[in-house]
């Protein structure tokens, strides 16, 4: 079956994604020996397939996301600890996975990038990051303005090459949750201007990172709970700043012990993390069924016209990206998406 890949190179919220290559030649020359030593000896047991696609990305001077190099600095900050024990590419996998992600210079080059975007503060090297759960809701009350989810999960290794272990919220929870300063907010597509409801409820349990939050009564939050009801948002993402970490080399993991939240964000696409960056929605009709929920609402709610219009442009990319299939196979698929393209052009505001 003919697959459909949304291409995000979208920021979710302004739905343009800044990005930077004005990285140093050292930085390339780096990921550059690391390919030609692998293209030699191949990658054996090391690095994640982010970890190889980062290489790939430097070595060619791609443009990276600032989300990107807040991971690259994390990656290479946690990480200049193995250079002490592995020397040279065939000492282990530390200095082949360092360089692999722009080594000493590219270290320099994101710290100094962050502190000039303000991602990095004063003396503080610890950089905020967002990751991504394809979870939705467990349960709404869309009559009391009542929503529960997950903001994350345990135990399990994402495309970051990360494990959150339970216990990691506990002291944030504490210090900054609903019983504590609720300093924890509650934002849509981690747009620190739309924060639509409050967290009433946050606690661990085996699964993950749960959270209970009321739905705000001003326009942000009515626009979400219409959102939500029209099954336009079905996943989660968290902003946080990593306090303990540490690398396990059995399951070439980085396992997250403690977490700083500073908030958590309904997403409409996981693409809050830029990593992924296609999204396959599996099938045709997967897509479809999202493109036309998106048209209907956009084009019967009363939501307001700022959401409205948000909404707009992102049906308008999101419809730009689609392609139809180059075998005739799939003329139905591609018959509906020229239907939805021309009823978007009759009805966009």
């Amino acid at each position: 079956m003919h697959i459909i890949f949304f291409l995000l190179y979208i920021c979710l919220s302004e739905y343009t994604m800044a990005s930077y290559s004005d990285y140093p030649e050292a930085v390339k020359n780096n990921a550059r020996r690391v390919l030609k030593y692998v293209e030699e000896n191949g990658w054996g047991s090391c690095g994640t397939e982010v970890g190889k696609q980062r290489a790939n990305q430097l070595a060619k001077g791609e443009a990276l996301s600032v989300d990107t190099i807040k991971r690259m600095y994390s990656y290479l900050s946690r990480h200049e600890v193995d250079l002490e024990s592995s020397t040279s590419y065939e000492d282990g996998c530390g200095k082949l996975m360092y360089d692999a992600w722009g080594g000493k210079a590219g270290l320099s080059w994101s710290r100094s990038k962050l502190r000039e975007l303000g991602e990095i503060k004063g003396n503080n090297d610890m950089a905020f990051l967002t990751k991504g759960l394809n979870l939705g809701f467990t349960d709404s009350d869309t009559k009391q303005g009542i929503v529960s989810g997950y903001f994350a999960m345990f135990g399990n290794k994402d495309l970051d090459g990360d494990i959150i272990e339970q216990g990691s919220f506990t002291k944030t929870i504490q210090e900054r949750g609903p019983k504590g300063k609720q300093l924890i907010k509650y934002l849509l597509d981690h747009d620190k201007k739309k924060s639509v409801a409050l967290i009433t409820e946050l606690e661990e349990d085996s699964r993950g990172l749960k959270y209970v939050a009321k739905i705000g009564t001003h326009f942000a939050g009515q626009d979400f709970q219409k959102m939500i009801e029209s099954g336009l948002i079905n996943q989660h993402s968290i902003g946080f700043i990593t306090i303990k970490e540490m690398f396990d080399e059995q399951s070439k993991a980085n396992r997250i012990k403690e977490i700083a939240l500073l908030e958590g964000s309904a997403v409409q696409f996981l693409g809050a993390n830029p990593e992924t960056i296609f999204i396959d929605l599996k099938s045709e009709s997967d897509a479809f069924q999202y493109l036309m929920k998106l048209e209907k609402f956009v084009k019967t709610s009363d939501a307001t016209d700022e959401t409205l219009k948000k909404l707009e442009i992102q049906l308008e990319s999101l419809l730009s990206q689609l392609k139809p299939a180059k075998t005739t196979s799939n003329e139905k698929a591609d018959e509906k998406l020229i239907e939805l393209k021309l009823s978007f052009e009759s009805w966009k505001i």
